[in-house]
């Protein structure tokens, strides 16, 4: 039997935020117990793959992330050596195939959940530290001194999107209890946090008794130490008028909404299980702009699904065009076996179908572009991240998600990493802009 004081343990992960906070939840619980956090993959004695089973691209980066892992070697405890885990939506998936096709894997398990840690113990003989009770849910984030935190609000989907694994993963839409998603909120203000990230496969599909999105964001937004609330995923057919509301009235939700529309064209949309079309779409980007005042609005747009004419593709730019969002990213469809989509005989070239998502993303530029340009000569909030030379600053505007969005350049003499400034917006491109202290 080993103590966990005495071993070490590195976790990588890959994918979405959604898959980082269940990573977060991992290395929280292991700290718990006493293991202790290696500063690289190549001194832990315990190597944890969260791993991403999304689409393909996302699998391969997986699997390659895996074998490098494999490739590190094992000779770090004399007696324990090193293991290594392979946990998250790919082992879910094709736990089996895994375990088979990579045998140096020693311990697949999955989604990570209450049994994780525990079954990760008792696969490799740890014991926690003498005194302590296992049973930490308390979640730690990867990288100390980040000023915000994403806080998963539900588990699962039951969109059913017909190109979409994920409920075929992580199963039908849970929602999480109120009282645990405060508590996440607090202790990531307690961390240092001042931006919590409020994230779910469909997060305007939320509803735990009587409790709405609006209701639990309301409460979140009200810990003490919140500075700003962020709604990512909201499935565009689930938004409502409490939704809107929440973001015109409450100062503290930033102006800014993610909704993967996915396309515009009603054929398709059907085909995909989705009741929108172009003209409700461009109606609800209509309606968010008239009572939000200075919203910015993020989507998400697939290209090259089964069916996908050139008619259909041409009444997705109109849409583009005519919506003129704010952010936009884009993907190439990816046929994922046991989905309903991989079921359509009609199938895209995988060559058209990236020259499409090539043309998609080159009109979005120009459009992005304009959107940045109309900040020049305003003020906005900035969230300073990080110091790139003596004299500049860069960051995020209250218009930017983390990782996805754009970077905010600040000219400034001494401010503070993670503090929220105001500045003076003086350049832009299509995605960045620069400015000076306001």
């Amino acid at each position: 039997m080993f103590l966990a004081p005495d071993i070490s343990f590195y976790i990588i992960s890959l994918g979405c935020a959604k898959n980082l906070v269940d990573s977060e939840r991992a290395n929280g619980e292991m700290r718990a117990l006493g293991f202790q956090p290696a500063p690289s993959p190549e001194e832990a004695n315990i190597l944890i793959v969260n791993t991403c089973g999304f689409i393909e691209e996302a699998k391969k980066e997986s699997i390659g992330v895996i074998l490098d892992a494999v490739e590190i070697g094992s000779d770090v405890r004399p007696g324990f050596g090193r293991k290594l885990v392979a946990a998250g939506c790919l082992a879910q998936r094709y736990r089996q195939d895994v375990a088979a096709d990579i045998p140096e894997i020693d311990f697949v398990y999955g989604i990570i959940d209450d049994g994780f840690v525990p079954g990760l113990c008792s696969r490799f003989g740890i014991a926690p530290a003498a005194g302590v009770v296992p049973g930490s849910t308390r979640k730690m984030p990867l990288l100390e001194g980040l000023a915000h935190r994403y806080i998963k609000i539900a588990e699962g989907c039951s969109n059913n999107c017909s190109y979409c694994a994920i409920p075929l993963i992580r199963g039908p839409m849970v929602s999480f209890p109120p009282q645990r998603i405060m508590e996440d909120a607090e202790a990531a203000v307690s961390d240092g946090a001042k931006e919590i990230i409020v994230i779910a496969q469909d997060i305007a599909s939320y509803r735990h008794g009587h409790t709405d999105l609006a209701d639990l964001v309301q409460r979140v937004s009200e810990v003490r130490g919140v500075e700003w609330v962020r709604l990512l995923y909201c499935h565009p057919d689930h938004i409502n008028g409490r939704i809107i509301d929440l973001l015109r009235d409450n100062d503290r939700v930033v102006k800014y909404i993610d909704i993967p529309f996915q396309h515009a064209s009603r054929s398709i949309l059907s085909s995909m299980g989705r009741k929108g079309d172009a003209a409700n779409y461009l109606a609800l980007v209509e309606e968010l702009r008239a009572r939000v005042e200075d919203i910015r609005i993020r989507s998400t747009f697939l290209v090259g699904y089964p069916g996908e004419t050139d008619g259909d593709f041409a009444e997705l730019l109109r849409f583009v065009e005519r919506a003129a969002l704010d952010r936009v990213g884009a993907f190439v469809y990816s046929p994922e076996e046991g989905t309903r989509a991989v079921e359509i005989d009609q199938r895209v070239a995988p060559a058209v179908a990236r020259r499409r998502h090539a043309r998609l993303m080159k009109l979005q530029q120009g459009i992005s572009a304009k959107s940045m340009e109309r900040l020049v000569g305003r003020t906005v909030r900035v969230l300073v991240e990080e110091r790139i030379d003596e004299h500049t600053w860069a960051g995020r505007t209250e218009y930017d998600a983390p990782e996805v969005d754009g970077i905010f350049y600040l000219t400034a003499g001494n401010v503070s990493i993670n503090s929220i400034v105001k500045a003076r917006v003086t350049d832009s491109t299509e995605y960045d802009a620069s400015g000076v202290l306001a």
